[in-house]
């Protein structure tokens, strides 16, 4: 209903003649009341028009109702209907109509009204100057935060800008917007969530681990959601996974991080502009130690981001975590180059590694360790940059204790737990301080302060198994100290300290079991080694050790030993570790050459091999394939393989330095009858005359060598050289050696004169001195016996060859056969064919040695037909 003004003029007007001026003045504002209810009716009803037309999308009319009623009662027109007003100037594609009514019209009524500043940055978003609209947006927002179409504006524009911001806007806009519009949220969550990833690494940066946790919970929220919510669109699930991919990775879930990472990278398309995807996945695989994997992916990250120095870093842990610190070196080197000056974090992080990496290069020479020292720069200058970081501390103090600088490490820990904001510091950094300044002041003897500070680290995280193992580890390397002094009572009192904090620790048992093998207490070495066993310790280590204990016991136990040192061959193999390989070959190849002395020589000189780096295992794995050399040569000997034994002896002599006691000798003197069995009697005629003059025989030969064995070998030498010279001289030297032999050793002493004797004989009558072949055989005669004698009564028969000597040759019948054929040439020469017929006949029967013998028998039986 409305009601016009003229309805209005007649009651006034009759008030004012009646002179009813009070009353009149009351009617007045009476009227001017009314009015207003009706005008704000009017405004109502047009704006509920303006509003029923706009739900229809009937946009010239509603717009029609809104301008009537902003036209006839401009004030009485809320914000919300001129912002609603200026949407339809958006709707109907007048950006700049909507932007002058807004200007000229709306904000002249309500200049800082919120829902007309966002139409205003919505407009000037649309015509691209989005400059001037964030300027808005951002008056808009901080005025009114549920104002979510301005917060999309900054969300939007801040997205690729400023994560703090973006987060924000973002965050207010899924508070605000109304829920029909949440099928258009997946820009928003996706950006939101990158904006908290990278808020996240900021965070990280400045070590603050709580907030940045928080904000990957965050991300991860957004992202799940996209997920729940939004999975059939390819946009969200795309970036979703690889959002979820840095969240998991940032959040340690290293498991699921993989799984995610895995599927996008299956699907290069799938994958990130910037490669995060590779950088997240070679992270996960790194801390789930699955470092092969880990440099193929940051390999593909650097493809993309080839200057990236965290991209470097990562291939640096991968290579350092696998121990292959010359690798992470050169990759971590690479990365200090990459570095950026805002990557202060990343800086620290990579000094520590290059120091870590420095630490552990392998060092074979001699005086300072270089690396020792490049670590302790690159620690120092982490350091100098971040005074305040405790585990930088604690890194540099280690280099210093590794450095036996200990002073310099218990003034850099003391400095760190002496300050006031020790006490609010992550509690295993203050672990990690505490135990540098306990070993510094245990090494420079302050055993009650050091002592301290063991227990105050303990008291701090006393059920914290990293902290237990720390302070374990110290009184072990205490132990350790105390046993290469052989304190071994104070070793049992520190390894009983030691398992009070934890007894289950498995490298207890090791110790205890180490220190009674040494004290040769074997049997109970053998129970602490059960209890290692039992802790889930090393089974390469157990088996190793226990090993030995079979050897040591008190009933030594070989076979059982060889069988635990099979079983640790086995789990050597599995580690690949060259150098464990050699200490086990080197032990267990004594127990082997019995069983198959190939084997153990096989295993030896691979131990010799394997141990060329490690002085201690090498001397040792040297002396036992020595041995085993020795033992082979000999086996060879007896086989008549006599080349075989030669290079076996004359390389386990190689090194005498090598052999114990006599065992130099008793090498050398088997070297020598390899020469001798050679036929080089020269050279091994040497080797016994110098192995005479050393003496000592009698500790390595046996009766009835131990008195004169390398003289009588030395003789023999010369005896079977074939040199005239050599002959008589083997003579002499058997002459000698005969007054103190006796017994059969004595008699074999005797021939072998005679033999010599013979020899010299031999070789003066094929020169053609008969005298002194007579004198050579006179001399054999003094010692020959038996058919040595035999012989030698024939061959001075045969120097003096005459009728005399017929009845020489007759007594010595065919012994040796060759009588029978002189016996028959002095028949012949008497005039007797058939009795030289005779003795010819039986001469080549018994298998004489005379070239013309079967001539002499053919010509008797022409010339007088014998039978």
């Amino acid at each position: 209903m409305r009601i016009s003004n003229k309805s209005l003029r007649g009651p006034v007007r009759r008030a004012l003649t009646a002179g009813r001026v009070a009353s009149a003045v009351v009617a007045l504002i009476v009227v001017a009341l009314l009015g207003q209810r009706l005008a704000s009716a009017q405004v109502e009803d047009d704006l509920r028009e303006g509003d029923r037309y706009s739900e229809d999308q009937d946009w010239h009319r509603a717009a029609a109702a809104y301008d009537r009623a902003i036209k006839k009662f401009p004030t009485q027109v809320p914000p919300e209907a001129y912002a609603k007003r200026a949407v339809i100037f958006i709707n109907l594609k007048d950006l700049e109509g909507g932007l002058k009514f807004l200007r000229e019209t709306a904000e002249k009524q309500y200049p800082d009204a919120a829902e007309l500043l966002e139409q205003e940055a919505v407009i000037l978003w649309q015509l691209g100057k989005k400059g001037d609209a964030i300027t808005v947006a951002e008056k808009a927002a901080a005025a009114k935060p549920s104002s979510f179409a301005a917060q999309l504006l900054i969300g939007d524009f801040y997205a690729a800008r400023d994560p703090a911001k973006t987060a924000n806007a973002y965050q207010n806009y899924l508070q605000y917007r109304p829920s029909e519009l949440e099928s258009k949220d997946i820009i928003p969550r996706i950006r939101l969530g990158f904006a908290y990833l990278s808020l996240a690494r900021g965070t990280f940066a400045e070590g603050d681990v709580p907030g940045t946790k928080a904000l990957y919970e965050k991300a991860e929220a957004q992202f799940e959601t996209l997920q729940k919510k939004h999975g059939k669109a390819n946009q969200a699930v795309v970036n979703a996974e690889n959002g979820l991919c840095a969240v998991y990775t940032g959040l340690a879930k290293f498991d699921r991080a993989i799984t995610t990472c895995e599927r996008i990278v299956r699907d290069p398309r799938r994958i990130d502009a910037n490669g995060s995807v590779w950088f997240n996945l070679a992270t996960a695989y790194v801390n789930k130690k699955q470092f092969s994997k880990a440099r193929t992916a940051a390999t593909e990250y650097l493809k993309v981001k080839n200057k990236a120095a965290r991209g470097y870093i990562l291939m640096g842990d991968a290579f350092f975590y696998e121990r292959n610190y010359q690798k992470a070196l050169e990759s971590y080197l690479k990365a200090e180059d990459m570095l950026k000056p805002d990557e202060a974090r990343l800086k620290v992080k990579l000094s520590i590694f290059l120091g870590k990496t420095y630490l552990n290069l392998p060092y074979s020479g001699t005086g300072t360790n270089p690396n020792l020292g490049l670590a302790i720069e690159k620690l120092e200058a982490g350091r100098n940059a971040n005074p305040s970081d405790l585990g930088l501390a604690s890194e540099l103090g280690t280099a210093y204790l590794l450095n036996k600088d200990d002073k310099q490490a218990l003034v850099i820990a003391d400095q760190m737990i002496g300050n006031k904001e020790f006490a609010k510091q992550d509690e295993a950094a203050r672990v990690a301080i505490l135990m540098v300044s306990g070993k510094a002041a245990y090494n420079l003897g302050k055993a009650k302060d050091a002592k301290s500070r063991f227990e105050l680290a303990y008291s701090l995280r006393p059920t914290d198994v990293t902290v237990r193992q720390g302070l374990i580890t110290t009184i072990e390397v205490q132990a350790y100290e105390s046993f290469q002094k052989g304190d071994y009572k104070e070793v049992e009192a520190l390894l009983e300290d030691a398992a009070k904090v934890d007894a289950g620790v498995a490298s207890i048992h090791l110790d205890r079991a180490i220190v009674d093998i040494k004290q040769g207490q074997c049997d109970a070495a053998q129970k602490q080694l059960e209890r290692f066993k039992g802790a889930k310790g090393d089974p390469l280590t157990y088996e190793r050790l226990i090993a030995r204990t079979y050897l040591c016991q008190n009933k030594p136990d070989p076979k059982k030993a060889a069988e635990h040192y099979a079983a640790a061959d086995k789990e050597v193999k599995k580690v690949q570790n060259n150098l464990l390989q050699a200490e086990i070959n080197t032990e267990w190849g004594p127990l082997l050459w019995d069983s198959n002395l190939d084997d153990a020589v096989s295993r030896l000189q691979d131990a010799v091999q394997f141990a060329s780096q490690t002085p201690e295992v090498f001397e040792a794995a040297k002396r036992n394939l020595a041995v085993a050399l020795f033992k082979r040569g000999w086996r060879s000997m007896r086989d008549g393989k006599t080349s075989d034994a030669l290079s076996d002896f004359e390389r386990a002599s190689r090194e005498p330095k090598l052999l114990k006691g006599t065992e130099p000798l008793a090498f050398e003197f088997s070297y020598a009858l390899a020469l001798l069995d050679k036929g080089d009697t020269t050279e091994a005629a040497k080797s016994f005359k110098a192995l005479a003059a050393k003496g000592n025989q009698n500790a390595y030969l046996k009766p009835p060598y131990n008195k004169n064995g390398s003289q009588f070998f030395a003789a023999y030498a010369n005896y079977r050289s074939g040199n005239v010279a050599q002959r008589q001289s083997a003579a002499g030297d058997f002459e000698k050696l005969q007054s103190g032999a006796s017994g059969s050793f004595g008699a074999k002493i005797k021939d072998l004169i005679a033999s010599s004797w013979e020899f010299v004989a031999y070789d003066a009558w094929k020169s053609g001195s008969n005298s002194k072949a007579s004198k050579a055989l006179a001399a054999a005669a003094k010692y020959a016996d038996g058919d040595i004698k035999k012989r030698v009564t024939h061959n001075r028969a045969v120097l003096d060859m005459g009728q005399k000597q017929l009845s020489v040759f007759a007594d010595l019948g065919s012994s040796p056969p060759e009588a029978l054929v002189n016996l028959g040439i002095l028949y012949d020469q008497a005039g007797k064919p058939k009795d030289a017929y005779e003795a010819w006949t039986k001469a080549k029967a018994k298998g004489a040695n005379a070239r013309d013998l079967s001539k002499w028998i053919d010509a008797k039986k022409r010339i007088y037909g014998f039978n």
